[in-house]
């Protein structure tokens, strides 16, 4: 799964100990039918199953807060009891042991969890209407009776009756549908190979379905919104089918399922969800190629690919063990942007792993293996450490592992020490360092690194001096690192060595004692470090202009931060003109942007054809010169509606005169799923007094339009510190939604509202008025009733 920015995975981990079972959950038949406006499930579910011991009198289920009508053991009624969390089934006789057994338990619930239904409160209409699921983690006991664990694996059949205008999407095979008289339809899906049941996934909505084959002819379902057809289609499945042919030809193992569909939907509470032949992701990736430029949904996609591999074929059996899903589907989708958009597109994503786990590493130094190692451990750690791997045992060796692996536990449960299996019996290995260091052990390296030349009986060397500074209780790392030493006469030499103790002394011999421009540390940024190592301007001048990779010239522009304008100023330049990848671009431009006498070749860099290059002179421009007015304001009509929105801002800011004109031009747009563009707009207009853009602000923050609309509208009204009455049914709705994004938001909000007497005494008043249920009364509670402080702890 992918969170966004891109995934839940985080969540799930809770536990490091497979849970007990005293069954084996084989087939699931779920029939199911809802009454959207009320939230309500109807459902008749059957578990086929077989005792795993003899003598198993009950069996207890998942329910949380679920209606139990009925259970039935084969045919006959059984005794249950229902706590509000479990179920509680009581059998006539002990079960005997590896016998095919069933039990039905019909039933009804109203779920805050596992199940959502959109739109269908919404009093305008113009919402769109859908009920789509979300298992992961463990949440489909809100809507059915079932053993909610990933550590068994199970047929699932699914028969889905809804009014017949909409499309039913479900996992597997779809065998067919029958119409009734009442204008519904009744949907029936089946699996044909054993999934967990957190992979289970039913999407309801008004779709349009595109068709698509891979050469092998696997077919591929895309679902998207009709209104959206001929400017959201392509941008949105765009390398789609390219994608799994390219991982096939990687992995070695054809795609492991009959379809695979996938489908948006709105208000959906993470980024994307790998449910097994049917992908679910939020529609604020749905968008037409100008949107894409901000939020593709090219990377998520190929995450969310990857986990059909890795996360439904092979499954982690315990929550400890997450990594094998996150980590892999993560490390996966960047080997796809290596094929799409080439090396240095690749080197970028590496690196921006590495940060975000050394970031983590700030917080705590809990090893990718634990029971709860965090999200930067989960998805960019473990991705990072498979990169490693690639690097330290080669290419070849890794993807002969990975296909091992893959096949050995076809559609099977895994843990860790699997994967250190494969490694044995694919490649004869037995990296139990490599696993120790990197996935049962917490922390990364810091390397501090110096250099000098050397004469030793008459010859010339380079000498590295490499010291490993990480706290003692973090331990040492042994890792096989290159050592690069680049001449003035454009030649280089370099070693491959173990790095391993404390302190070590690596020599390259320069025979022709010829002078050195620069050197590398591990050029090409492959181990996941800290590394201090302090070189002279000089030397990150040569680094920026001559090293081969990405990623070196990208550290000597960050060290260059430090240096003094004047060093730099026509290095900068010239590299900006050289680059072909963003990234380096956009930093040169922030850098640029701090120097008055770089103004004229700014307006060069405000054209340059990347939307990220053109927001980082927006970001880094303090304050913003009039010299540049003109060409600022050409972005307020950029391709970027990123660009377009913050262009906007910060020319209001700088230029308040000239907001009438700025509200002119950006008053036809929009901009993202969000709205962005318009509401910024909206702001900035309140904020020079049209009363009527408060109101819209109000309007945008309804449950008639996305969470993300709604989002940026509450925080609008904050930034304006306006909280009309009207805005009140609005909040209270977000409050108590189940995304917890907006709920989040509308509680920030609420939190800063509730600080100023005079709105706080309006909102306490609201809630005291309405009539809550118990759920929502908990939700709500802890924000309006709790008690004013005592006169001792106001001056304590």
């Amino acid at each position: 799964m992918l969170r966004v920015s891109m995934g839940i995975g985080i969540l799930w981990a809770q536990q490091l100990v497979p849970r007990e079972r005293l069954v084996d959950m084989q087939h699931m038949r779920l029939q199911v039918r809802f009454t959207p406006e009320q939230g309500r499930v109807y459902g008749v579910v059957t578990h086929i199953f077989s005792a795993l011991r003899a003598g198993i009198d009950s069996l207890v289920l998942d329910a949380t807060k679920i209606e139990v009508e009925e259970v039935r053991h084969r045919t006959q009624p059984i005794r249950f009891q229902n706590t509000g969390e479990k179920l509680i089934l009581r059998f006539a006789q002990p079960l005997p042991a590896n016998e095919r057994d069933s039990i039905t338990i019909r039933y009804m619930a109203t779920p805050r969890k596992g199940i959502y239904f959109v739109g269908w409160k919404d009093p305008t209409g113009r919402a769109r209407k859908q009920i789509w699921t979300q298992g992961q983690a463990t949440d489909h006991r809100h809507w059915i009776p079932c053993y909610d664990d990933p550590n068994d694996k199970l047929i699932t059949e699914t028969i889905i009756t809804f009014d017949a205008q909409y499309q039913v999407l479900s996992n597997g095979t779809l065998i067919d549908t029958i119409r009734n008289l009442d204008g519904t339809l009744t949907w029936h899906y089946r699996m044909q190979k054993p999934h967990s049941l957190y992979l289970l996934m039913i999407a309801i909505g008004k779709y349009g379905i595109e068709r698509r084959f891979t050469e092998r002819g696997l077919p591929l379902l895309l679902y998207y919104y009709p209104d959206r057809r001929e400017c959201c289609l392509e941008p949105t499945y765009r390398y789609s089918v390219e994608m799994i042919e390219k991982l096939e030809e990687e992995l070695g193992v054809p795609f492991p399922w009959e379809k695979y569909a996938q489908v948006p939907v709105a208000d959906y509470i993470y980024g994307a969800m790998e449910n097994t032949t049917a992908t679910v992701f939020g529609d604020f990736y749905h968008v037409d190629e100008r949107a894409a430029l901000d939020r593709s949904y090219v990377e998520t996609n190929a995450h969310e690919l990857a986990h059909q591999w890795f996360g439904d074929y092979v499954t982690a059996r315990s929550f400890a063990h997450l990594w094998l899903q996150e980590s892999f589907a993560t490390h996966y989708a960047r080997f796809i942007i290596k094929y799409l958009f080439g090396e240095e597109a690749y080197a970028w994503g590496r690196r921006t792993e590495h940060n975000i786990a050394l970031n983590a590493a700030q917080k705590d130094n809990l090893p990718v293996v634990h029971p709860n190692p965090g999200y930067a451990r989960i998805y960019q750690k473990g991705s990072a450490i498979l990169d490693m791997m690639r690097y330290t045992f080669g290419s070849e060796v890794y993807r002969r592992v990975i296909t091992h692996y893959l096949k050995r536990h076809a559609y099977d449960l895994v843990e860790t020490n699997d994967l250190y299996q494969a490694f044995q019996d694919a490649a004869g290995l037995s990296p139990d360092w490599f696993f120790q260091q990197w996935l049962y052990r917490g922390g990364e390296p810091h390397y501090v690194v110096r250099y000098q030349r050397i004469e030793k009986e008459g010859k010339a060397y380079t000498q590295f001096i490499v010291e490993q500074v990480q706290d003692t209780s973090i331990g040492l790392f042994k890792m096989p690192i290159t050592f690069a030493v680049y001449y003035q006469d454009g030649s280089y030499d370099t070693v491959r060595t173990w790095i391993a103790e404390r302190r070590e002394i690596v020599e390259i011999p320069n025979p022709n004692r010829k002078p050195v421009l620069f050197t590398l540390f591990d050029p090409g940024g492959w181990i996941l470090k800290e590394v201090t190592f302090e070189k002279e301007v000089s030397e990150l001048l040569a680094q920026l202009e001559r090293a081969p990779a990405l990623l070196d010239r990208y550290d000597a522009l960050v060290a260059l931060r430090k240096a003094p304008m004047s060093a730099k100023r026509e290095a900068l330049r010239a590299a900006y003109r050289r680059e072909k990848f963003w990234g380096i671009r956009a930093e040169i431009a922030a850098q640029l942007a701090a120097d008055p006498g770089s103004l004229e070749f700014l307006k060069e860099i405000l054209k340059d054809p990347h939307p990220q290059v053109r927001f980082a002179v927006l970001a880094h421009l303090s304050p913003i010169p009039a010299t540049l007015r003109p060409d600022l304001e050409k972005l307020l009509l950029d391709s970027s509606y990123a660009v377009q929105a913050y262009a906007l801002e910060r020319l209001s800011e700088a230029f308040p005169k000239r907001v009438p004109e700025y509200l002119r031009l950006t008053a036809p747009i929009l901009g993202l799923v969000g709205h962005n563009v318009r509401i910024k707009h909206l702001e900035v207009a309140a904020l020079y007094g049209d009363q009527t853009a408060v109101n819209k602000l109000v309007e945008y923050a309804g449950p008639a339009f996305e969470f993300r609309t709604r989002q940026n509208a509450l925080r609008a009204l904050k930034a304006l510190n306006a909280m009309p009455v009207t805005l009140l049914p609005h909040l209270f709705d977000a409050l108590l939604s189940p995304n917890l994004r907006l709920a989040g938001v509308a509680r920030e909000v609420t939190e800063y509202w509730m600080q100023q007497t005079r709105l706080r005494q309006t909102l306490i008043e609201y809630y005291q008025r309405q009539s809550w249920t118990s759920t929502e009364k908990s939700i709500l509670a802890p924000l309006f009733e709790h008690k004013p402080p005592t006169f001792y702890q106001r001056t304590s």
